[in-house]
């Protein structure tokens, strides 16, 4: 069967999460992208931008194990079994925030699935997709290891080329990817950055 004849039957993938124990289908996204683009190993740390309802956050702490440490952060409260969260938006984040887990700082992945509520005024939509772009390269700059890796939802068109070539000054390796999980229908895409240089311009 196809994956578009499963979304007429109710979404397959929103099935599949619930059957699976995943908070949403978002979690698919993740998966189809860590295991082609991004390898994360156990041991290492995960910081989740956005995170709420949590559904990144639990396939992040599958790979990284016991040994390593996913953090989440969203103005939405939140609370996952094996997972340090803080209630408060990414803008207000300082280091100070992470010294309970300061010895997985900084992280090795960054993953950002944010969005901002869509108006369907493409001009307004992109700015405030950006505004998100902005902040989570802002936690890049501040929070990512050095050969670390940034995963970033953006929209198809303005933002899109904006995170690129954003990405490009910070990172030696840009990819696209529209996973399967992610609606047809949707603008949604997603931008990678490997490797993160020890300067950029």
């Amino acid at each position: 069967m196809s994956i578009k004849s499963n979304y007429r039957d109710g979404d397959f993938f929103s099935k599949k999460s619930k059957k699976e124990g995943y908070r949403s289908r978002a979690s698919y996204k993740l998966k189809e992208i860590l295991k082609t683009d991004i390898s994360i190993k156990k041991g290492q740390s995960v910081l989740d931008l956005g995170s709420y309802p949590g559904s990144w956050s639990q396939v992040a702490f599958e790979l990284v194990g016991s040994t390593g440490k996913v953090a989440a952060i969203d103005i939405q409260e939140m609370k996952l079994q094996n997972c340090f969260f803080l209630h408060k938006s990414i803008e207000e984040i300082h280091e100070s925030d992470f010294q309970e887990i300061s010895e997985f700082v900084p992280f090795d992945l960054v993953l950002s699935d944010m969005a901002p509520n869509i108006s369907g005024i493409r001009e307004r939509d992109n700015a405030l997709m950006i505004g998100l772009v902005n902040n989570t390269l802002s936690v890049v700059d501040k929070f990512l290891k050095i050969n670390g890796s940034v995963l970033i939802k953006v929209f198809q068109g303005e933002s899109l080329d904006y995170t690129s070539q954003a990405l490009k000054k910070r990172f030696n390796k840009v990819k696209i990817s529209k996973p399967k999980a992610s609606r047809p229908n949707s603008r949604e895409i997603y931008i990678i950055g490997k490797e993160l240089k020890k300067q950029h311009e």
